[in-house]
């Protein structure tokens, strides 16, 4: 993406190159580029060679993508309408693989899985709705503010369908930020109903047995109980909160430099070997969450470029949730809603640890800065 937009770049007329770059844009480039420098040179500071590289290569792009986007000016409704058709497809897939397949969790197709695919998913419908001040800017509002809650529909099912829990952890923050960039400027009779409306979606997908919330939400609930009334039985949530009791443990051991990916998975093996947790705890390669998976693994270093990863770009956009144009403003709260929704995924999850995570991540705070900018 970012290559094809330097090509269009360079085609672009000379009265359509815009100041590149200016001090918002190299802290955005820092603070990718940190987080590809950091991975791949503790890849060398604990032995591991080029195995990590597919998921720091997407970070070193955004300098180029952001150079294109200062050059070429590419209109915002191919964003929106991409975003809409692309979680409309998604929920389509979902339900295919849901009804005709008969699947117990709706999981995308390799490399994506049901965690990947549902929380993607997901955020694509966030984004969707974050379009909407978009839309009722436009002479044609009705047809794209149409499409664009089609879209987030549909990127609530598919989450429903994939039986992600992890991400809906976040929602109740996710819609705060929407009220921020819209509801404020909505009546009281639009917000009560808007309100009412999100209620008996969330109700419905709840109380419907073939989405199966009720039920992943009900273990989720079940197995605390259990895990924090001593009970051994694994399950995917307990086995979690042992993940991140050992995690953190290791982390102690190694706080500045950690274990490298390698290493921390030799340490998980003989935890489980010498009875601290249970082995079957060693086959997995991250430690389900983004945080302390980059802190165990890439030490002190790492955990100081993922928070600037999140924290860079949440900084800049968030400033621009309540003001501007409605294009502006649209922009903004969808840039504030994809390190919310990262955060949020890597709470539950080493979403960054795969390098789809790492390219969506990059590929969309590029694409929405470098409109935003342009929109300024």
């Amino acid at each position: 993406m970012p290559l094809l937009l330097l090509a269009a770049a360079w085609l672009g007329e000379e009265g359509q190159i815009d100041a590149f770059p200016r001090r918002e844009d190299l802290l955005l480039v820092a603070a990718m580029v940190l987080q590809g420098l950091i991975w791949v040179g503790m890849l060398l500071v604990h032995g591991e060679g080029t195995a990590g590289l597919a998921v720091a290569w997407p970070f070193a792009l955004v300098a180029v993508g952001l150079m294109a986007f200062a050059r070429a000016r590419v209109p915002a409704t191919w964003l929106w309408a991409g975003l809409a058709l692309g979680s409309l497809a998604a929920s389509a897939w979902a339900l295919w693989q849901r009804v005709v397949e008969g699947t117990a969790r709706a999981n995308g197709h390799e490399p994506l899985h049901a965690i990947l695919f549902g929380n993607l998913g997901l955020l694509m419908g966030l984004l969707c709705f974050a379009g909407l001040s978009w839309s009722f800017a436009r002479r044609d509002r009705w047809s794209w503010s149409l499409l664009l809650i089609a879209g987030g529909l549909a990127g609530l099912l598919t989450s429903a369908l994939s039986g992600s829990r992890g991400g809906w952890i976040g929602l109740p923050l996710a819609i705060w930020v929407l009220y921020r960039g819209h509801g404020r400027r909505l009546s009281l009779g639009w917000r009560v109903s808007l309100v009412a409306a999100l209620m008996a979606l969330l109700g419905s997908l709840y109380a419907m047995p073939q989405t199966g919330v009720a039920t992943r939400v009900d273990n989720a609930i079940n197995s605390v109980r259990q895990y924090v009334a001593g009970d051994d039985e694994m399950t995917s949530v307990s086995a979690r909160l042992e993940m991140w009791r050992g995690s953190s443990q290791l982390i102690l051991e190694r706080p500045l430099l950690g274990w490298g990916s390698s290493g921390y998975q030799a340490a998980m093996r003989e935890r489980g070997a010498e009875g601290e947790q249970d082995p079957a705890l060693g086959r997995f390669w991250h430690a389900h969450n983004d945080i302390l998976d980059a802190w165990v693994k890439r030490g002190l270093p790492g955990l100081l470029a993922l928070l600037a990863l999140y924290f860079a770009p949440l900084w800049l956009f968030a400033r621009g949730v309540g003001s501007g144009s409605g294009e502006q403003r649209a922009l903004a709260v969808a840039g504030t809603l994809v390190p919310v929704a990262f955060i949020d995924f890597g709470l539950t999850y080493s979403f960054l640890a795969y390098p789809v995570g790492g390219l969506v991540y990059g590929l969309l705070i590029t694409t929405l800065w470098g409109l935003y900018r342009q929109a300024r």
